[in-house]
């Protein structure tokens, strides 16, 4: 076949998509608008410093948000801890946990609504925990349910935990009463069972545990991220 009649390969879509915006990867250090509020975060914490007030909360909460970077994480639950990081770190240096009686709800349901599916995904990655596609029988998908829940459920308590621990130890009266615990534990269960169904539905989506190229997302619509697929039954005997 000569070149002439050759088939010629498409040329890429250079016009902006909202895949492009979104999730593209514009340049390899700033790579979408995740790292745009990354650097935001940052420099705030910065000039909060600069400014002679204490900072201990923000720079660790943007360290975090550094080793998040470094992980790789899949976007959702990257944005996830930019979210979460916002609401602990920034709430707790503006005062929002004294000026705002329901706000330590707010953030005992989001911290693990958030945060238990992106622990879990660590944990998968480092061989700790099964994936939802290694488990054929509803019973262990109905376990890999219950795990995810418990996380969240460990994470809250564990949280109590320090917070009486500060309080005898430090004198920081952060553990109001018993009733503010028990409330505490129970928007941290409602909070991980939220995120239980969230890492069900990512696993059933076969979404990526790490964050994909934007090419790889170029062309995709948006309703394929929200496909689950069938997953085929065990044919073992």
């Amino acid at each position: 076949m000569s070149e002439a009649l050759a088939p010629k390969p498409a040329a890429e879509s250079t016009s902006l998509t909202w895949q492009k915006l979104l999730l593209g990867d514009w340049t390899r250090i700033v790579r979408d608008p995740l790292d745009v509020c990354r650097i935001v975060f940052i420099t705030c914490t910065i000039l909060w410093g600069l400014s002679g007030r204490p900072v201990t909360v923000l720079v660790a909460a943007s360290a975090a948000l550094v080793l998040a970077r470094i992980a790789d994480l899949p976007r959702f639950y990257d944005f996830s801890l930019l979210v979460v990081m916002v609401l602990i770190a920034w709430g707790e240096v503006l005062g929002f946990y004294d000026s705002w009686k329901s706000y330590d709800n707010v953030v005992h349901f989001t911290v693990p609504l958030l945060v238990t599916g992106m622990i879990y995904l660590i944990l998968v990655r480092l061989g700790v925990l099964p994936q939802l596609s290694e488990l054929t029988q509803i019973h262990q998908k109905f376990g890999f349910f219950l795990t995810a829940v418990f996380l969240g459920m460990a994470m809250g308590a564990g949280w109590e935990i320090v917070e009486w621990s500060l309080d005898e130890w430090a004198g920081a009266n952060l553990v109001g009463s018993a009733t503010d615990t028990a409330t505490d534990l129970i928007w941290d269960t409602m909070g991980a069972t939220g995120s239980a169904i969230i890492l069900t539905l990512w696993s059933l989506g076969g979404h990526s545990l790490r964050r994909r190229p934007g090419a790889a997302l170029a062309n995709k619509k948006f309703a394929s991220f929200l496909t689950l697929r069938r997953q085929e039954p065990s044919t073992a005997g």
